[in-house]
């Protein structure tokens, strides 16, 4: 069961060595890899395999603070939301349910993370800096991109379980499918929330213009779609706030990211590709097609 799960996650990443525990727990039973990058421990994996390819990410400045605070923080969630759907599906396969879908998950275990000037208050990316961290986190050949990423320290999106974006592709937003809707509907019992974008989300970081928060950055490493997965509150929360871990919204974002695995394994997809191509016959390419950083 995934709350099962998710509460053994909440241990190890809470742990000393959670790397090691998790590469022990998982050797032998699908592929990891560990890239270390300036002392920012980064973790991949790929899980089965099928004509369409997922990318989960787990976003995040770092899973704890411990020159500021200590234990998990409020930032940790995007890497215990994709460490929890992972260890689900192993443990789904390990019981003779696979699904026939090829899902790579990547999520940074650093304790330690540099802040940004925002308002109201920094945010939190990898040591690294977060152009370095995006180029190892994105795939640009995935039929789908999940971003998981705290985006609490707002005073916008405003609810108590997390939220979804609609998709984001080559510069253009595009609704979500009611389908996908429908999911987030059953796993959570109430109506959908959404992150409402503004064309500067879309922008790198270091343009001078407000970011809710990096959520949908990936978007500027892939022609995929990309959809956000906002772990957020009631409470405007900085990502280095210790206490704060919503244990019920981090199950319901776990248990969506798997639903829609299923979906995506059926063929589903998460937005209309006519009204895309309607836009980009109309509109032509999306001028924010200049910032991307691929070709």
């Amino acid at each position: 069961m995934m709350f099962k799960t998710l509460m053994e996650v909440l241990e190890i990443l809470e742990s000393a060595d959670p790397m090691d525990q998790i590469k022990s727990m998982l050797k032998g039973k699908i592929l990891l890899r560990e890239i270390n990058v300036e002392d920012v421990p980064f973790l991949k994996a790929v899980y089965g395999g099928g004509k369409e390819r997922v990318r989960v990410i787990g976003r995040l400045g770092a899973i704890q603070m411990r020159k500021v605070n200590k234990g998990l923080v409020s930032d940790a969630d995007g890497a215990v939301v994709s460490l929890a759907l992972l260890m689900e599906l192993v443990k789904l396969m390990e019981k003779g349910i696979k699904l026939d879908v090829e899902v790579s998950i990547v999520t940074n275990l650093s304790t330690d993370a540099k802040l940004v000037p925002h308002k109201p208050f920094d945010f939190m990316v990898p040591p690294v800096g977060l152009d370095d961290a995006l180029k190892i986190e994105v795939d640009e050949e995935t039929s789908l991109v999940l971003s998981v990423d705290s985006t609490k320290g707002n005073k916008i999106a405003k609810y108590d379980d997390f939220a979804l974006t609609h998709v984001v592709k080559d510069g253009y937003i595009m609704k979500l499918d009611d389908d996908v809707i429908n999911i987030y509907n059953k796993v959570t019992g109430h109506e959908i929330f959404l992150v409402p974008l503004t064309t500067g989300d879309l922008t790198p970081l270091d343009y001078k213009v407000y970011h809710i928060s990096t959520l949908v950055s990936p978007w500027l490493y892939t022609h995929s779609p990309v959809i956000g997965v906002a772990t957020v509150s009631r409470e405007v929360i900085p990502g280095y706030e210790t206490g704060v871990l919503d244990i019920t919204m981090l199950e319901h974002a776990s248990r969506f990211c798997l639903e829609l695995l299923k979906f995506v394994e059926k063929g589903g997809k998460v937005y209309d590709q006519k009204e895309f191509e309607e836009l980009k016959e109309r509109l032509g390419e999306s001028n924010l097609r200049k910032i991307q950083r691929i070709g």
